[in-house]
């Protein structure tokens, strides 16, 4: 692959997460982004509970009592959803559903133009916009 193609996709990418409200939120932080990643890897949301999940983040450029804040504003926002369980430290944490289909159609069209840079003969985007599936906020 080309080595400046491989930046011209990665750089596309990254102006389309900032083009995008809701995940550019996220974006801004790497603690945000990874807790966002570690959300979405479930359908169900993070089953341990909300602080069992802080605790899962690695990424640590936030502080557990910064990003508990920035939590609850996407809570307060619509973003993320808490569900009740019997314990309060083990409610269900779930991101809006229109936010992870927005992040997986952004990854997917990463995906398939990194791929389509690797092959042969491999027909590439050359910075076009993705397919209509990747609705842009406005």
């Amino acid at each position: 692959m080309d080595q400046s193609r491989l930046f011209e996709i990665e750089l596309e990418f990254e102006r389309m997460i900032a083009q995008s409200r809701e995940l550019s939120v996220f974006r801004r932080n790497p603690t945000t982004w990874e807790f966002l990643l570690l959300l979405a890897q479930s359908e169900e949301g993070a089953m341990d509970g909300l602080y069992s999940t802080i605790d899962a983040v690695q990424t640590r450029y936030l502080g557990n009592s910064a990003l508990l804040k920035f939590i609850r504003e996407r809570r307060d926002h619509g973003d993320l959803r808490f569900l009740e369980a019997d314990k309060k430290s083990k409610w269900t944490i779930q991101i809006d559903q229109k936010l992870i289909d927005h992040l997986e159609a952004l990854l997917r069209w990463r995906d398939g133009e990194l791929l389509a840079a690797t092959q042969p003969n491999g027909a590439l985007s050359n910075g076009r916009e993705p397919q209509a599936q990747i609705a842009r906020d406005d």
